[in-house]
């Protein structure tokens, strides 16, 4: 693949994704320092992925840096790469028809991390966008081979679109940063209206 990208292009990308991650902690879907999100450069073996420590909230484009499908950074900068950067490349790797990864901590999909279970699929739309395509990681360390490895082995079927990480969180993917936000949308709506019937259930 061609190693030399049009910076332009390169600029548009990184300021796409800074803005869909202040998109995803205005929904809540990201508290404080946590998650973060990665997007393929066209026709490159690149990817663009947030830098470690950064909130989402408040993420810009110089937040964003390139590296290589090996995790090297392909330009100088000051910044460190996300430490999950391994689960996003192993992704990557596996799936060329991924342009997007979107790793989040959304409030009730953590319940069901938490429970180290998948939420029934109630509405037409969460059986729609995720029936058949969403499976449960179970815990490894945050940042570590093993979870890399294993988020690798659940999305690595084609037609797989989402993981509840077991006690961590969710990853969603998608042809781009939109696409995979909005599967995160989806999921978490699903494990919210699972709780509420639950709860509704019970006062019954």
């Amino acid at each position: 693949m061609a190693t030399v990208t049009d910076p332009a292009e390169l600029e548009r990308l990184r300021r796409k994704l800074a803005a869909v991650s202040r998109r995803a902690y205005r929904l809540g879907l990201a508290p404080g320092i946590s998650g973060n999100l990665s997007c393929r450069v066209p026709g490159q073996d690149r990817v663009l992925i947030k830098a470690t420590g950064m909130s989402l909230g408040q993420l810009t484009a110089r937040d964003v840096l390139l590296m290589d499908l090996e995790g090297n950074l392909v330009e100088e900068s000051e910044l460190r790469p996300s430490k999950e950067r391994f689960f996003h490349l192993e992704v990557y790797r596996r799936r060329p028809d991924v342009g997007a990864v979107v790793h989040l901590h959304p409030p009730y999909a953590l319940v069901f991390a938490a429970a180290r279970q998948l939420p029934p699929l109630h509405t037409g739309a969460a059986r729609t966008f995720l029936g058949g395509r969403l499976s449960l990681v179970p815990p490894a360390p945050s940042g570590s081979r093993e979870l890399a490895e294993a988020v690798g082995e659940a999305l690595g079927s084609p037609g797989m679109r989402a993981v509840i990480l077991a006690e961590h969180g969710t990853v969603t993917v998608g042809a781009d940063l939109e696409e995979a936000l909005y599967l995160s949308e989806y999921l978490e709506d699903a494990c919210r209206t699972a709780l509420w019937l639950r709860l509704l259930g019970q006062a019954r």
